[in-house]
């Protein structure tokens, strides 16, 4: 599916290639969560999941977002806008050949899934972000900064609050986009997402310090 919403970007329906993005991250949810319940997921299905991820979260959106801002960037602005797109791309991919997981507490860099948000918000709310804001995001996902995975989860455990993640893509699939609720909403999130890409790698770097002390008392 995400395939067919890199086709459709690419034939100029970004919006349409945006919902069907969204659709495709919700079945990615759900087929998550039927795999955890059932204990039907393996070592490969993990690797393909992950590749399918790489491709979801980087390729698919940079396309999006590209085909609905193609007039807003010129000269070096585009020039830093497909640098910032290398950057994530081979990132993306030299983790998962070599399978780079530093723990299951902690990403190595900004994980990958914000850069989607972050596309897709900027897309939803018609507003391209600054490209020196896109490559400072990839640079906190190309450093080896560790951030804090999720709130309320199990250690090591799987994304809390499936059904809310899978509910929330599921309606931002279908309502218009020019609904005044829906703007705010996708604005805010946009915020939140850089929020943690300005701050989420505090508490780890807080814990490895704690750690320190500990151990030198």
């Amino acid at each position: 599916m995400a395939s067919l919403a890199l086709g459709l970007a690419v034939s100029g329906e970004p919006i349409q290639a945006l919902r069907l993005l969204l659709i495709a991250y919700a079945m990615d949810v759900l087929d998550g969560w039927v795999a955890r319940r059932t204990g039907g997921s393996s070592r490969e299905g993990l690797l393909l999941d992950r590749a399918i991820d790489r491709f979801s979260q980087v390729v698919v959106p940079f396309t999006i977002y590209v085909a609905n801002f193609h007039d807003a960037y010129k000269g070096v602005e585009l020039a830093i806008l497909l640098l910032y797109f290398s950057m994530l791309s081979t990132t993306a991919f030299y983790r998962l050949v070599y399978r780079i997981v530093w723990s299951l507490e902690y990403f190595a860099g900004l994980p990958l899934f914000i850069h989607s948000v972050v596309m897709v918000s900027s897309v939803i709310a018609g507003s391209p972000l600054p490209p020196h804001l896109l490559l400072v995001l990839a640079l906190a996902t190309v450093a080896p900064i560790p951030y804090m995975r999720r709130l309320g989860a199990r250690r090591g455990g799987p994304s809390p609050a499936p059904l809310l993640r899978l509910v929330l893509l599921s309606v931002l699939a279908i309502v218009p986009y020019d609904n005044t609720i829906v703007q705010w909403a996708v604005r805010l999130l946009l915020v939140a997402s850089i929020a943690y890409a300005a701050l989420g790698y505090i508490p780890p770097l807080l814990a490895r310090k704690k750690r320190v002390q500990h151990v030198t008392v």
